[in-house]
Formats: C-alpha cells, sequence, structure tokens
C-alpha cells in the first residue's frame, strides 16, 4: 500500500468536511442578506408610515410619535415648541390654477419650510395647506418666537411654479412645553386657538397660546 492509497480515507473525509463547510457558509450569507433585505424592507415601510406622501415630511403618525418622546425630555430649561402653521391665500392659487400647482406650491412651502428650521427640529404636514413644527432643547421663550417670525419670513417672498408667480402668506399659533403644558393633544388645541386668533387679528402673524381658555400672547 502506497501513501495515497493509506491516506485516502482522510483526505476523502477532509474534502467532504471543506465542502459542507463551504456550502453552509453560503447558506449564512444568504441567510444574512434575507435578513438584512428584511430589516431595508421593514425600515422602508416604517418610513412610508410615518411620511406624508406628497412633500415627504412627517405625517400625522410621525408627528405623534416624535412628539410623545419630545415632550417627555422637555423641562423649564429645555423647552419644545409647537407651532400650527397655516397658509393665507392657498385656496386662490389652488382655485386660479389648478391642483397640480396647487401641490407644487405645498412641496415649495415644504422645502422653505425646512430651510428655516434647525436640524433636529420636525416639520410635519398634516392635510390640505397645514404644516406643524417641533422645535426642542430652547432655552427660553423668546427664542420660540424669534423662530415662530423667521417662519413668517421664510415664505414672504414669491414662489416661481413654472409660468405662475405665487404669492401667499401664513399664520402661525404656537405653545410652549412644559410652559403651557404637557399634554400634546392639548398643546396642539392651544396653538390652533393661537392661530386661529391671529386669523381673527388680520393673518400673516405669529401668536402664542396659553392653558387659560381664550388667552393668546401676541407673538
Amino acid at each position: 500500500m502506497n501513501f495515497w492509497t493509506l491516506h485516502s480515507f482522510e483526505f476523502g473525509a477532509t474534502i467532504d468536511m471543506l465542502l459542507y463547510l463551504y456550502v453552509l457558509s453560503q447558506g449564512t450569507k444568504a441567510v444574512h442578506t434575507a435578513a438584512r433585505h428584511a430589516t431595508r424592507e421593514r425600515d422602508a415601510m416604517r418610513s412610508l408610515a410615518h411620511s406624508d406622501s406628497l412633500t415627504g415630511l412627517t405625517n400625522r403618525r410621525g408627528l405623534t410619535t416624535e412628539l410623545k418622546v419630545a415632550l417627555l425630555r422637555s423641562s423649564p430649561q429645555c423647552l419644545v415648541a409647537l407651532y400650527l402653521l397655516d397658509l393665507d391665500g392657498f385656496k386662490p392659487v389652488n382655485d386660479q390654477y389648478g391642483h397640480d400647482v396647487g401641490d407644487e406650491l405645498l412641496v415649495a412651502v415644504a422645502r422653505r419650510l425646512q430651510a428655516a428650521v434647525r436640524v433636529g427640529d420636525v416639520v410635519a404636514r398634516l392635510g390640505g395647506d397645514e404644516f406643524v413644527i417641533m422645535s426642542s432643547g430652547l432655552t427660553q421663550p423668546a427664542q420660540a418666537d424669534a423662530l415662530a417670525h423667521k417662519l413668517l419670513e421664510s415664505i414672504s417672498a414669491p414662489f416661481q411654479l413654472g409660468p405662475h408667480t405665487c404669492h401667499v402668506s401664513m399664520t402661525v399659533g404656537y405653545a410652549l412645553a412644559p410652559l403651557d403644558g404637557t399634554d400634546a393633544a392639548a398643546l396642539l388645541k392651544q396653538a390652533d386657538a393661537a392661530m386661529y386668533a391671529g386669523k381673527q387679528a388680520g393673518k400673516s402673524c405669529a401668536r402664542r397660546g396659553t392653558p387659560s381658555t381664550g388667552a393668546v400672547l401676541p407673538g
């Protein structure tokens, strides 16, 4: 018996083991690849569920999630400002130029609002021409007021949408947590009341709502 005859079984067993390990590694890679694909699909679905289909902004569901977390972290030294924004003059644009131009205008407004806020602030669209912005980590009410006026200024210039030049403004109502409360629904209600008061006062302005019924502070 020569060397190869004597050791053929060991060589064969070794080759079989190597082939088994190779097949096993390929199977493991396939499992890992499938897991990565599933994770990406899950993240994409979650992103779609929390995003506005027209503007790509956070939607109501996404805002609710972000707001809950921010309110838990709020304190007198770490304020959360919640702004409710409603466009002034959007309906005439929609009526005159059609819904396609109206949609373009909403997208353009969304981009200007995103450019006006800080990194980490949340810009959301609730529907129609109504937007919400959440800004956290503020140290004093004056910062919230300054941001409100920056938002007003951000859409003051006309919008050029194809051949159409469109002019709109915005009325802003806002509330501060925890100074004006810590309940998300109540804060939105206060911001809405302040925004409505601003509309009644002539539009194109910012107002801060308070927990007291009917009490609105000029911004």
